[in-house]
Order: structure tokens, then sequence, then C-alpha cells
């Protein structure tokens, strides 16, 4: 699935985030959104996911349906653990098949087993940050949207996401923002500049 965008226009107050932007990205391939900070990265993010409609213009191929995404914040449930919190990603499964799934996917991401019980309040930043990556890896959406995928990771995490990042871009679009030059180099990702 395509995603275009056409004309979109968006502000705050009075200040122009974005005024008539286009792009058109293929179904699958990896690109990353590169811009100062405050000129809209994550802004766009959230149109692209439908989660901010608040602008004018056009965006198709995007939206809830079609969006799995890991925001900067990590929105975890805190009454879960870091198992669950990734099992509700795909909670249209079977709980077995979900379960071994969510496990499989943490465990790639450089979490031992002891640590899949633990509850966001006991894990460090960049556990949260990949519990949050996990999560979004496993949602089958055929758009992947990452904001800032690798903060918090120490390099041996980071090599391991942006490695699932570049896999995962090879049977779905996804579109990250990073302020990483080395995460563009890694995933031989294509630079979209706002």
């Amino acid at each position: 699935m395509s995603l275009k965008i056409k004309n979109i226009c968006k502000s705050f107050d009075k200040r122009k985030i974005f005024e008539n932007f286009s792009l058109e990205l293929p179904d699958k391939r990896v690109f990353l959104l590169s811009g100062e900070s405050g000129v809209g990265k994550t802004t766009l993010l959230r149109m692209i996911s439908g989660l901010d409609t608040k602008f004018s213009g056009e965006i198709s191929g995007g939206g809830v349906k079609n969006c799995s995404i890991a925001f900067q914040e990590y929105r975890l449930f805190p009454e879960l653990s870091a198992l669950n919190n990734v099992i509700l990603a795909n909670y249209d499964k079977k709980t077995a098949e979900n379960e071994k799934e969510a496990k499989e996917m943490l465990i790639s991401l450089g979490f031992n087993e002891d640590d899949l019980n633990l509850h966001p309040a006991e894990l460090s930043g960049g556990m949260k940050q990949r519990v949050s990556l996990a999560r979004a890896f496993l949602r089958k959406a055929p758009i992947l949207l990452l904001d800032e995928p690798t903060k918090e990771l120490d390099e041996e995490n980071a090599k391991k996401a942006l490695s699932r990042i570049k896999s995962e871009a090879e049977s779905r679009l996804v579109l990250a923002v990073s302020h990483r030059q080395e995460d563009a180099e890694l995933l031989g990702a294509e630079i979209i500049k706002i």
C-alpha cells in the first residue's frame, strides 16, 4: 500500500508547520525524516497515523488501521509486564501463539527471560524503548511509523533495533524520525528533508 500526501497544510496557533506539502512513498522501503527540531516531523507521523486530523489536504493509505507506531513517549501500560505490553499488539491472535511471538521479539531486541515479567516502573529507559518497538514491530500494519527509535539505546541494542527495522522494510513501508546520522547509514534509508 503506497502512501500519498497531497497539499497538506498545518498550523499551530499562527505558526505554519506545513504549507501545501506533498509526498508519495512506495509500499516497501525505509525512509528517514530529517530536519530541525520543531519543523513538524512528529506531527507528520501523527497525521499519517490518523491521530491528528486537524489539517487541510489529503492523506491516503495511512490511518489508524493501516499504521503501527512507536512514539517518542513509550506509552506502556504500567500495570502490565513488558511481555504483556507487547502481547497487546496482536490482541486478535490466539494467546499461546501471540505470547510466543512477543517473547521472541523481545529477546531478539536484547531482553533476557528474567526481564520479561518486569513492569514499566522496573525498566530502564532503553528497556522501555525496546518494549515500545517490539509492540510496533509485531503489529503487522502496512505502514510502520517510528519516532526516534534508537533514543536511549546503547550501541549494541541500537544495532539490533536497526537490523529489525531494516528487515521490516522488506515487507512494508517504514517511516522513521531520527537525529542520528548513523541510523540512516545503517538502514540504507532514503532521507526526506522537511
